[in-house]
């Protein structure tokens, strides 16, 4: 596994659902790197990026809130709590997979899902832009495996055409709800994809730039856990455990202040996602993300920050309560000098380089 791959696993198991790093110890101090989060140094990848993996859930994108499956904490005991959540979804990890095998996986659990569920697909791989006036769609996305195929025959460009997972190529399986997450130095590519089947869709999708010595996946870093992910871009290293509890408070008090703003999204189509628990986290933490690197001072450009297609929460990352929510972390934690800390800050326009048309 990948730290990536490891992240996103973790994000769609309810039984790991509760950070084992947001209770505080008794005593001491907490360590706020990456591998406290309990996967080993060996597993790590040099490149968060080398590698492209997918993976594919079924949720029920139309279940009814409950108590169970609210994002504010409910005071239910653990048994109750555990007998009311459905089960973990089914989920299929690939590692470095080809063109091909992406797509016969993608087939196998689109086949798989009922009329009520729908696609979780999670690209992470380098990116590849083809340039052409005549690609039809074939504009660039995800680098592909090449094992197997041999010495290739082709010229560079055409080789890149055809080892990628392109945004046409996933157009065929949005005739049921899809719901994208793309960590990609092109994941602009993947905007604007057609709806040609008005079903739910919804990618989201990371920044295709990160600053200098800042390091690559953060994105998907916070979807898995925006505090660590938060004390990693911070460079906070460590936190006595009355702090770290405060902390893990106030991000819980943030995302739920999230939620108010993102459950008032007119999107229909979109909002179907948020029945289920997870999806409804994930859309929560992209914002969460969203907000953070909009404050800090060396994220400053448009390609810097994550996006979202459609384009729903860019206004809601300007919201004034989120950034005092994001404010009272930032001072809590003794970071000030990283971020900006006006009551405003500015979001980048909706990505528009795609080759797609709507």
């Amino acid at each position: 596994l990948t730290l990536d791959m490891y992240y996103v696993l973790q994000m769609l198991e309810r039984e790991s659902s509760v950070n084992p790093m947001g209770a505080a110890p008794s005593e001491g101090a907490v360590s706020a790197e990456p591998s406290a989060t309990g996967i080993s140094e060996s597993v790590r990848s040099p490149d968060m990026l080398e590698s492209a993996s997918s993976a594919v859930q079924e949720p029920n994108a139309d279940a009814t809130r409950s108590d169970s499956t609210e994002i504010k904490p409910k005071e239910k005991t653990e048994d109750t709590d555990r007998a009311t959540r459905r089960p973990n979804p089914h989920k299929y990890v690939l590692y470095q997979p080809t063109v091909s095998q992406v797509l016969v996986y993608l087939a196998n659990a689109f086949r798989e899902i009922g009329d009520q569920g729908c696609v979780l697909l999670y690209l992470s791989s380098d990116g590849s832009r083809i340039d052409s006036e005549t690609s039809h769609g074939y504009i660039g996305g995800i680098a592909t495996s090449r094992r197997g195929q041999g010495d290739s025959t082709h010229d560079r460009t055409t080789d890149l055409l055809i080892n990628t997972v392109h945004p046409a190529d996933l157009v065929p399986f949005t005739r049921k709800p899809l719901f994208l997450i793309v960590e990609s130095s092109c994941s602009s590519t993947y905007s604007n994809m057609p709806n040609l089947f008005n079903q739910p869709m919804l990618a989201l999708l990371s920044p295709t730039m990160y600053p200098i010595h800042m390091n690559s996946g953060i994105y998907t870093f916070f979807l898995h856990s925006p505090l660590v992910a938060f004390c990693a871009l911070s460079q906070i290293t460590t936190m006595d455990a009355i702090r770290w509890a405060h902390v893990d408070r106030l991000f819980g008090e943030f995302e739920d202040c999230v939620w108010e703003f993102v459950s008032q999204v007119s999107d229909t189509r979109v909002r179907r996602f948020f029945g289920d628990d997870f999806l409804r986290q994930i859309v929560v933490r992209h914002v969460v993300c969203c907000v953070v690197l909009g404050m800090h001072r060396e994220f400053t450009r448009k390609e810097h920050l994550p996006q979202a297609s459609p384009e729903l929460f860019a206004q809601i990352a300007e919201e004034a309560e989120l950034i005092r929510k994001a404010r009272a972390i930032i001072d809590e934690c003794g970071v000030a000098e990283m971020y900006r800390l006006e009551e405003s800050i500015g979001s980048p326009a909706p990505v528009t380089d795609t080759g797609l048309s709507t």
